[in-house]
């Protein structure tokens, strides 16, 4: 009898070493599948890309990306000086948002305190004045949109000013968006303005 109790205790002890091991076996498997898991820094990686794709359902890999970007333009909604304050105010000149102490007001508008400096030293002169219509509206924001363009691409900076006149005989307002350039760069910001609005 004492026999069989000894084999059942070596039995129990041998089956108790057999699932240790495999318990050993499924989180040493568990943490290795974390680390090579993709994380925010190596999605954009082509590995990371592919491990993605290995491991996720492609409507997923989609959200995930769309949260990506959203976390992007979330960063465009801080003071680029000062990371932790929102933008309040946007510069006149480069468009970027920034909170109110870098941010100083001249001629109505406000300018950042790296391109105030650039407003106040130089000579500037209208180029091109625009009547708004309300039929086509957005013909105003493309040229917001198109004035943006010529300070990120061609680098010349300009400022957009809003003007209204009051029209007695019809009894309303028009308004005008009328854009300013540094006098030696009115030419080429002109011939910029025409050809893409022509377009």
């Amino acid at each position: 009898m004492e026999q069989w109790a000894y084999l059942l205790i070596a039995l129990s002890l041998f089956m108790l070493v057999i699932i240790i091991g495999l318990l050993s076996v499924l989180i040493y498997k568990l943490f290795k599948n974390q680390s090579t898991s993709p994380t925010p820094q190596n999605l954009n990686t082509d590995s990371g890309q592919q491990q993605l794709a290995k491991d996720f359902h492609p409507a997923i890999i989609e959200r995930m990306n769309d949260m990506k970007k959203l976390k992007q333009k979330r960063a465009d909604l801080y003071c680029p000086n000062h990371t932790e304050e929102p933008g309040e105010t946007v510069c006149a000149i480069c468009d970027k948002l920034f909170c109110n102490s870098c941010v100083k007001d001249f001629k109505s508008l406000h300018f950042c305190k790296e391109h105030l400096p650039l407003i106040m030293n130089f000579e500037w002169d209208e180029v091109f004045t625009f009547k708004t219509s309300t039929e086509d509206p957005e013909q105003g924001v493309r040229l917001y949109d198109l004035k943006k363009e010529i300070f990120e691409k061609e680098e010349l900076a300009t400022y957009i000013e809003t003007h209204y006149k009051i029209n007695v005989d019809q009894d309303f307002i028009e308004t005008y968006l009328v854009v300013y350039s540094q006098k030696e760069n009115i030419q080429r910001v002109k011939d910029i303005i025409q050809k893409q609005l022509q377009a």
